[in-house]
């Protein structure tokens, strides 16, 4: 019996695997539109896989929940943001798709700041899922946000240029990723910025010199932790993260408290976000103060090396 060709895509598999990379990604580009799906997880826990797109699009789309916030931090900024599970040995692949994909980010109105962040080790902290990647973007309000997700901007982004553009981008993010990415949004809150950093422009489609076999270099460096604020501890959690001590140094760029804008159906529902100018300048900072017994849970930090930094005149 003929033995099938190994370590390479047969030509009888190659029609179906581009259809079913056609389906989980055109999902994709249709739950950016209509769904909301879970982001976090719980402490000490792998998250699930990412479950089947459903209809929630109130959860992102409308406008402020009207709940009994008012004396929570307003809402400054608006962040969509992306997880990616990359393949091992593909990361340069992906990231070449993004160093030489169209965008008109900078042209948009309320477009503050994008990266493309790839996860790097935490030291005494295995791995806790897949996602080796996070699209970043930050927005000025809500309604910035839905102006780019419904109009030509995010068609262009997403292989909208032609059919021979749009099935590149279905191959190359089947052959890149292990399933689509997985979308979370969140309210930002009480930003801070310096007021020394040189603004960088690279940005998606700012590198087209990008090989595929050679990983770019990291342009700022990301600290985050997730936090599991206890319920009806919301409000001191806020005003304690407004008035930590200052743990700004020299590179430092910029922080923001995220809050999430969905129900989350995990344990993470506030995210702390630091931008540096590289990790020599992170290391050099003074951590942030034990948030006691207004968390639930055992806060978690995730570091970050991010590329092709994209910053609006206004900055974060």
């Amino acid at each position: 019996m003929a033995r099938r060709p190994t370590g390479s895509i047969s030509r009888l598999r190659l029609p179906v695997l581009i259809a079913l990379a056609i389906g989980t990604h055109v999902a994709f580009v249709i739950g950016w539109n209509k769904v909301v799906l879970p982001s976090c997880f719980p402490a000490g826990e792998a998250p699930a896989p990412a479950p089947e797109f459903r209809t929630a699009l109130a959860a992102v789309v409308a406008e402020p929940k009207a709940t009994s916030e008012a004396a929570l931090l307003p809402g400054e900024r608006y962040i969509a943001s992306n997880r990616f599970a990359v393949r091992e040995g593909a990361e340069a692949a992906f990231e070449q798709r993004w160093a030489q994909r169209k965008s008109s980010l900078l042209t948009l109105p309320g477009f503050r700041w994008f990266s493309l962040m790839r996860r790097v080790a935490t030291e005494g902290s295995d791995p806790p899922d897949d996602y080796s990647y996070i699209s970043f973007t930050i927005w000025e309000t809500k309604k910035d946000f839905n102006f780019w997700r419904k109009g030509p901007a995010f068609k262009e982004a997403h292989g909208g240029g032609g059919i021979m553009d749009f099935l590149g981008m279905i191959v190359s993010g089947f052959m890149t990723s292990k399933g689509p990415p997985k979308p979370f949004f969140w309210e930002g809150l009480a930003p801070v910025a310096s007021a020394d950093s040189q603004r960088l422009l690279s940005g998606p489609g700012g590198r087209p010199e990008a090989d595929g076999k050679t990983l770019l270099d990291p342009e700022v460096f990301v600290a985050t932790k997730r936090f599991n604020v206890a319920k009806g501890r919301e409000e001191d959690f806020e005003k304690f993260w407004s008035e930590r001590g200052d743990s700004q140094g020299t590179g430092f760029r910029f922080s923001q408290l995220l809050r999430r804008d969905q129900v989350p159906d995990d344990n993470c529902n506030y995210l702390g976000v630091t931008v540096w100018d590289d990790r020599a300048a992170f290391e050099k900072s003074t951590g942030m103060d034990d948030a006691g017994d207004m968390l639930a849970g055992q806060p978690m930090t995730l570091l970050y090396e991010g590329k092709l930094v994209l910053e609006s005149e206004a900055g974060p």
